[in-house]
């Protein structure tokens, strides 16, 4: 882990958000915390690093926006993605998983399955999406798939957060 890495892991904007409890709801209402906007603005760190910390801190705007500027980089799709289902537009969110292709999507979406393939990986994202519909309307299910959720964004925090620092070694 590069030193610019470590640095914007423990930099007070991105601890508080990593460290956020408990986890972000499955749609966001409203922005978790608005003091952390200007500063997730004014951190030295990629767009798509930018836009995931706004996903964290519930700020469809932000990361919608930022995303929506790169439309075709596999890591600003995901994100749109994510930030469509969390809106709740699930339709849109399906959309965007149907474009999805990055190395880590397997990571994030089936962990547990030795040498999943993308398409195994966009599966198991559409479920996800769709496990997420029923339980906003049932009510049931929702603490699971908030950890779930939460794992999921923590994790593609820590895959950006990581590519942003190698990125700015070369």
């Amino acid at each position: 882990m590069s030193s610019t890495t470590s640095e914007l892991l423990s930099s007070p904007v991105v601890s508080t958000l990593l460290s956020r409890s408990p986890p972000a709801p499955l749609t966001a209402g409203r922005v978790w915390r608005s003091d952390l906007t200007p500063q997730i603005n004014q951190l030295s760190a990629g767009l798509n690093v930018r836009a995931v910390l706004h996903l964290l801190n519930d700020d469809f705007e932000g990361c919608h926006n930022l995303a929506q500027t790169q439309e075709g980089n596999p890591y600003s799709d995901h994100l749109h993605c994510i930030a469509h289902r969390r809106e709740p537009d699930y339709w849109n969110s399906k959309y965007w998983i149907a474009r999805l292709s990055h190395p880590h999507l397997a990571e994030l979406y089936a962990p547990d399955v030795a040498g999943a393939s993308v398409s195994q990986a966009k599966k198991a994202a559409e479920k996800f999406v769709d496990a997420v519909q029923r339980a906003e309307s049932s009510g049931k299910g929702v603490a699971e798939l908030e950890l779930r959720q939460w794992v999921e964004m923590t994790k593609l925090t820590k895959i950006l957060i990581e590519m942003d620092g190698k990125e700015k070694r070369r």
